[in-house]
C-alpha cells in the first residue's frame, strides 16, 4: 500500500549517528533521535555511518556503531574501512552482516589517498563482493577516483555531499566515464534542469536518496524529491529502488 509520500518507503543513505568532532545545537545525534525525527514521514530505512569515523580509527567507529544500532534491523550500519589488513576487514564485514563500507581518506588518525597503488587489495575485494563503497565528495579528489574507477570498472561507488552549486562539471563527466558510480541526490544537491534531466542522461537507476541526517532537516529532501518532477517509476527508484537492489546484490 502507498502511504501519503506516495512511494512503497523512503531509504535514506547518509545518515550519521553518534558525537560529531565538533558538536551542533541541538540533541546528540542517537538512535532515538534518528528513530524520532524519521518517523514523522516514515523514513522506513537507512545507511547509518559513525560519526567517529571522522577523527577516530575504524575499529572505534564501527564498535560504536554496532553500540549504537543494536536491538534493531530497520537501519543498517555501513563499515569504516581503510586500506590496510583487507581480509581481516572482510571477516569483521560477514561477522557484522554490514553490506557496505565508507573511507575517509583524509581521517586525521589515518590519512591516505584513493589511487590504486594505496587502495588496490581493497578495490579487488569491494569489486568481486559487489559491496558499494559511500565517499563524501568534500574527502574525494576526483582525479583519484577516477583512475581507481579506471583501474576497477565494476566498483560500485556511492557519492554523497555533493554541494548545492547547480550542475557539477566534473560529477557528471565522472558519471559519463564510470557506469557503476551512483549520485545521492539530498538536501544540499540542487542541480539546473532538476533531477529529470539527470535521469534522463544517466538513467534512474545511478541516483540514490539521502535525507542529511542530522545536519539539515528530512523534510526538504523529502520536497526535493517529491516535487522534482520525476515519473512514478523512477520516484520509486531513487526513494528505495536502487540501493535495496545494489544491497541485494552484495555477496558476503
Amino acid at each position: 500500500m502507498k502511504n501519503e509520500l506516495l512511494v512503497e518507503r523512503l531509504f535514506a543513505c547518509d545518515a550519521v549517528i553518534g558525537r560529531p568532532q565538533v558538536p551542533f545545537p541541538g540533541p546528540e545525534p542517537v538512535l532515538e533521535d534518528l528513530r524520532r525525527r524519521f518517523e514523522r514521514f516514515p523514513i522506513e530505512r537507512a545507511l547509518v555511518r559513525s560519526a567517529a569515523g571522522n577523527y577516530a580509527l575504524h575499529d572505534l567507529a564501527n564498535q560504536t556503531l554496532i553500540r549504537h544500532l543494536a536491538g534493531q534491523d530497520a537501519y543498517e550500519g555501513v563499515y569504516q574501512i581503510d586500506p590496510l589488513d583487507v581480509p581481516e576487514h572482510f571477516a569483521r564485514i560477514r561477522q557484522y552482516r554490514m553490506r557496505s563500507v565508507s573511507l575517509k581518506p583524509n581521517n586525521s588518525y589515518r590519512p591516505f589517498c584513493l589511487f590504486p597503488w594505496c587502495c588496490g587489495d581493497l578495490y579487488k575485494m569491494l569489486e568481486e563482493k559487489k559491496i558499494p563503497l559511500l565517499l563524501e565528495w568534500g574527502s574525494t579528489v576526483p582525479n583519484e577516483l577516477h583512475e581507481a574507477m579506471t583501474a576497477f570498472p565494476g566498483l560500485r561507488v556511492i557519492m554523497l555531499s555533493i554541494p548545492r552549486s547547480g550542475r557539477q562539471c566534473m560529477v557528471e563527466a565522472l558519471m559519463r566515464q564510470h557506469k557503476e558510480l551512483y549520485l545521492c541526490l539530498h538536501t544540499r544537491f540542487s542541480v539546473f534542469g532538476g533531477y529529470p534531466a539527470l535521469c534522463r542522461e544517466f538513467g534512474s537507476h545511478r541516483f540514490v536518496w539521502g535525507c542529511g541526517y542530522p545536519e539539515t532537516e528530512e523534510g526538504s529532501a523529502v520536497t526535493g524529491l517529491f516535487y522534482s518532477g520525476l515519473d512514478q517509476a523512477s520516484l520509486e527508484a531513487v526513494a528505495h529502488g536502487n540501493i535495496e537492489r545494489l544491497l541485494s546484490e552484495v555477496e558476503l
